[in-house]
């Protein structure tokens, strides 16, 4: 590939080490491939030699699913960014893995379409990682997430091997089961993507409630008045205050929490919409309404939400960020159990993420070098997924499993269902080249 994009001192290698957690570990070598043929190459070495390879977007992720095994070939797809093909009649596009979300959808949108998925990290992720981690973002709850999007792969098995999997009835889907494997079963060097046109109108609200509680409970009334927005999102007090301060804003003292509520569709749609959502509010004990009259106004409300992750970097130093859902129904008991856990462990914990479909992203903020405060931290996560299974849920919406995760997963899979995942891994990826230690362990490993 050229000694420009193969990289092996120790300052090079380290900036491949770690993603947004706090894991990190010295890959052996760090390679850019720019081409299939090259990531075939590269992966069939790796197969011989019974080298760890790991593929990785931007490291944007937060369940350590990129994190190298010591010694690793970390195969970076970053060079790999362009927009193969366009098709806005045929609703379709193909990429490159190291494609940016934001690049693409800045591409999509000269040309009246998007690309759903929008991940708060649009700016820097990659639609690879997106597709590898199943991603989803605030529009999830209307649109769905990456996997009701990708129609095609290009695919490097474990062997170097090259295929293209695509969509279609009376086989295997292929996609389904590659969409979210973390890059335990192949390296994508291509996506085919379902891209839709962009609304034809939108109307975007904020309101602020006396507490969280209310916010989960006016997702409930949302719901049973059958109102599903485009976004529906909250944050809890202290992380409002947060973004407030961080952004210059006027603050909401009295706010326990904020909704961040946007509707989409035809004129007529989004009209009827609006006024069922400002109805449906009215019931409520809610504190104020906020509405984006221009497109100027609704990006200032967008950024209050989009600066979130900046905002909270200035509370600690280190910030455990786990994304655990559970059905809109449980959401108040969930709440409950996040403030008490906050009192319990002595911890500061800012939750805020995409409520309405049940996902809420509770951030613990502290210090990775508090040994103490750490442990406090870890028995906290445990608790909270605790909570969040006996409530029905799973404790990642869409994050991933990685290493992060993956000590709880037999708790919500079950022997059975963990029996099934390693068999898949052994069928794709026997001598355990691809990303081993992600998801789960196999013993060979």
């Amino acid at each position: 590939m050229g000694a420009d994009h193969v990289f092996t001192s120790m300052e090079d290698r380290l900036c491949y080490s770690f993603d947004a957690t706090t894991f990190s570990s010295m890959p052996g070598v760090v390679v850019r491939p720019s081409t299939t043929d090259q990531v075939s190459r590269i992966i069939s070495l790796a197969a011989a030699e019974a080298i760890p390879v790991v593929p990785r977007g931007a490291g944007t992720g937060f369940a350590g699913s990129s994190v190298p095994p010591e010694g690793s070939i970390v195969l970076s797809l970053e060079r790999m960014n362009r927009l193969v093909s366009l098709a806005t009649e045929d609703s379709r596009c193909v990429v490159e893995p190291g494609m940016v979300n934001g690049a693409l959808q800045k591409l999509l949108a000269k040309r009246g379409h998007f690309f759903p998925p929008d991940p708060s990290s649009l700016d820097v992720c990659t639609i690879g990682g997106n597709v590898a981690q199943c991603a989803s973002g605030p529009r999830a709850l209307k649109f769905g997430s990456t996997k009701d999007y990708v129609v095609g792969l290009e695919v490097v098995w474990s062997d170097g091997s090259v295929a293209t999997v695509s969509e279609g009835s009376g086989r295997y889907d292929l996609i389904s089961l590659l969409v979210g494997s973390e890059g335990t079963l192949g390296v994508f060097t291509a996506v085919g993507l379902r891209i839709i046109p962009l609304p034809e109108s939108w109307s975007t609200f904020m309101v602020y409630l006396e507490s969280l509680q209310d916010a989960s409970r006016a997702v409930i009334a949302l719901s049973s008045e059958s109102v599903l927005p485009s976004v529906l999102e909250v944050m809890d007090r202290v992380t409002l205050q947060c973004v407030e301060e961080y952004l210059g804003l006027p603050s909401h003292p009295a706010a326990g929490a904020v909704l961040f509520v946007e509707v989409t569709g035809s004129e007529e749609e989004v009209k009827a919409l609006s006024e069922r959502v400002v109805a449906t509010f009215n019931k409520l004990s809610k504190l104020s309404l906020e509405f984006a009259i221009s497109q100027d106004e609704r990006d200032k409300l967008w950024a209050l939400r989009r600066s979130v992750s900046p905002a909270l970097s200035r509370v600690a130093p280190t910030k455990i960020n786990e994304d655990v859902c559970v059905p809109r129904s449980r959401l108040p008991e969930l709440v409950r159990g996040i403030e008490a856990l906050a009192r319990k462990y002595e911890l500061k914990i800012y939750s805020f993420g995409h409520i309405g479909d049940g996902n809420l992203h509770v951030n613990i903020m502290t210090d990775a070098r508090n040994v103490d405060e750490m442990r406090r931290v870890y028995d906290c996560v445990g608790s909270l997924f605790e909570i969040t299974l006996s409530l029905g849920g799973t404790t990642s919406g869409e994050h991933g499993i990685g290493i992060a995760k993956s000590a709880y997963l037999p708790e919500e899979r079950g022997p059975a269902g963990m029996d099934a995942l390693r068999k898949v891994k052994r069928v794709f990826d026997p001598a355990c080249v691809l990303n081993p230690g992600k998801i789960f362990a196999l013993s060979n490993e």
